[in-house]
């Protein structure tokens, strides 16, 4: 967990937890974002407690559906969720639903989810596929919530052959995408070249007199 998390966790100030790591005197491992993560077992020696063993320590999931359109999917969405539930095997902490493309780096259910497991509120994150959690770059993902002390599991290794229609609508979105900024990439470069033109017949008039 992250030094407020176990500042909060400990009943001390973020200054003090990070004085006891500095120290030595906390353990403490580094992400490759720099910050500082504390494991739970850690912190209750250094309070004294006894610590919990990982075979008694408490499932507690994270259940992740996504569909690629914002309508018509809601039974793919229900089914996904269904499916998770069927499969649980610890307690369902909450339900992360996202109608967005998997290439969107900035989808609502996916942060808020991120945002939980870097506080501690779940063991593991659950999806039927994995790449509900993304098209591309899942194994950052992965990287991240390893780092914050929660696992990935999938249901079905091989995604459905029916998302072969949502695959392709990744596509044009993509396309799109790349497409958008091309245009808009070229109107900038218009609009520049008419501001040079436009102040270099300013030069050649002269000041107004």
């Amino acid at each position: 967990m992250r030094i407020a998390r176990a500042a909060e966790y400990m009943g001390m100030s973020v200054v003090g937890v990070r004085k006891a790591a500095r120290e030595g005197r906390l353990p403490c491992r580094v992400s490759a974002s720099g910050q500082r993560l504390f494991d739970r077992a850690d912190l209750d020696v250094f309070l004294g407690r006894e610590p919990i063993q990982p075979e008694a320590a408490e499932r507690v999931e994270a259940l992740y559906c996504r569909v690629s359109g914002s309508t018509g999917q809601e039974s793919s969405l229900a089914n996904q969720e269904s499916v998770l539930r069927e499969t649980s095997r610890g307690t369902v902490f909450r339900v992360y639903r996202d109608r967005a493309s998997g290439l969107r780096e900035n989808r609502k259910g996916l942060t808020r989810l991120l945002d939980d497991a870097a506080a501690g509120r779940f063991t593991v994150v659950r999806v039927v596929w994995r790449d509900r959690l993304a098209r591309f770059g899942v194994a950052y993902i992965e990287r991240y919530l390893a780092q914050v002390g929660v696992a990935v599991e999938t249901v079905h290794a091989h995604a459905d052959k029916s998302l072969l229609e949502e695959l392709m609508d990744d596509f044009m979105a993509l396309l799109a995408s790349f497409s958008g900024r091309f245009y808009q990439l070229r109107s900038k470069t218009n609009q520049k070249r008419l501001l040079d033109a436009a102040q270099a017949r300013l030069q050649e008039q002269g000041p107004p007199t």
